[in-house]
């Protein structure tokens, strides 16, 4: 039985595209699930200071319970000595989004950590445009009120 081999110039052309299928591909929303943009959440405190006070009572508190709800993001707390405590959120997109909690009350923290956690980690921009378009439109945008004449259903009947 005679066996099949490829000549080694398909072979080197086979191992050089191997790696062109088997490159990570980044996630996309909207192909296959949802991802969400909020991968990992950092608390980093300092268990001396007093400007760490109100992030340590809500990593005893409530960390764990935010950490169960939210399985999806990875929650990594690091002791930070001598420094302020902060909340440091990586996205999906290589973003990276940091918080100072230094004059934040136990009770503030979570709104703070809400945020983080809600946002696309994309940079904040200032839109110029109402409308984003490959195609621009010539004649703008349209809106009801740029007719001149208004029409009701009853003039419409007599003038017929």
């Amino acid at each position: 039985m005679a066996t099949f081999r490829l000549p080694n110039v398909l072979n080197e052309v086979i191992r050089a595209h191997r790696d062109q299928f088997l490159r990570p591909v980044q996630p996309k929303n909207g192909v296959g699930a949802f991802v969400f943009p909020c991968r990992k959440l950092v608390f980093n405190y300092c268990e001396r200071s007093g400007s760490s006070k109100s992030m340590m009572e809500y990593l005893q508190k409530e960390a764990t319970r935010f950490a169960s709800e939210n399985p999806q993001i990875e929650v990594v707390v690091q002791p930070r000595p001598s420094k302020h405590p902060i909340v440091r959120a990586f996205y999906t997109n290589g973003e990276q989004k940091t918080k100072c909690v230094r004059r934040c009350s136990a009770g503030e923290i979570p709104e703070i950590v809400k945020s983080l956690r809600d946002h696309s980690g994309h940079k904040l921009h200032r839109w110029n445009r109402y409308v984003i378009s490959d195609t621009p439109s010539v004649r703008g945008i349209y809106s009801p009120f740029h007719d001149k004449a208004v029409y009701s259903i009853s003039d419409l009947k007599t003038k017929q």
